[in-house]
């Protein structure tokens, strides 16, 4: 048999929504007591907060802007340089240098590699090698740092003796996550190559040909290097 459901009547019914109502006013006093509390506790921390974030909020809205109103100042700057057709390869470098002195946000060792460019097309060699060492020294970006580092393992015949081997520390340390990895492991093949330590060159070329992550162009040259080595190795014994 089915229990019936009981029926309030319209008083209960009444009394108990002013008793949920009076419940809910309570909790809200409550809550609003206990907000109350934590604000006069902490509204200084709170207020010291919030000041910070907005100033956080602010100076980085007023870096990007800055950073975006440089750079493209400097762009300009830079194409101007590039483009004039007036001026000298020397009055190019002399202005790229100037320009790299004050530049920003990248521009800097884009200047340098210019002007490292200019100094080889026009046999400056030595300069040209000063250019990538300046790079090397002072680049806080590790992209451009190691594109010089492989840059001057290129130069490694012009480089006088007591150097070398920095250079080649130089390109060893550059790690395999790092840009430029496995190109600077090729150059430093190749110099091992010419010091005639085909023991170590074959290392490295194994080592690239087997690389599954490199372009096809670049492992195929390198295979080529590798049965150069393997070949001279076995002429050798």
């Amino acid at each position: 048999m089915t229990e019936k459901k009981e029926v309030k009547s319209l008083k209960e019914q009444y009394m108990e929504s002013q008793k949920n109502a009076f419940f809910r006013e309570v909790a809200e006093e409550v809550k609003a007591e206990k907000i109350s509390i934590i604000w006069n506790t902490y509204k200084n921390y709170i207020i010291g907060a919030i000041i910070v974030i907005l100033g956080i909020t602010i100076c980085n809205n007023w870096y990007e802007n800055y950073k975006k109103e440089t750079s493209l100042k400097e762009a300009k700057k830079f194409e101007r340089i590039l483009s004039a057709k007036n001026t000298s390869v020397d009055g190019k470098i002399l202005e790229l240098k100037e320009f790299a002195n004050t530049a920003k946000f990248g521009y800097r060792d884009v200047a340098y590699f210019n002007i490292y460019s200019m100094q080889i097309e026009n046999q400056k060699i030595e300069d040209a090698i000063q250019t990538l060492q300046t790079i090397i020294d002072n680049s806080t970006d590790n992209t451009f740092k190691n594109l010089a580092i492989v840059k001057l393992g290129n130069l490694i015949s012009f480089i006088p003796e007591n150097k070398i081997e920095n250079v080649k520390t130089m390109l060893s340390g550059i790690g395999k996550k790092q840009p430029f990895y496995a190109t600077a492991q090729f150059v430093l093949g190749t110099i091992y190559i010419r010091e005639n330590n085909l023991a170590s060159a074959q290392k490295i070329f194994e080592e690239i040909t087997d690389n599954e992550s490199l372009p096809i162009s670049f492992k195929s040259e390198s295979l080529n290097i590798l049965n150069f080595v393997k070949a001279s190795e076995a002429k050798a014994k």
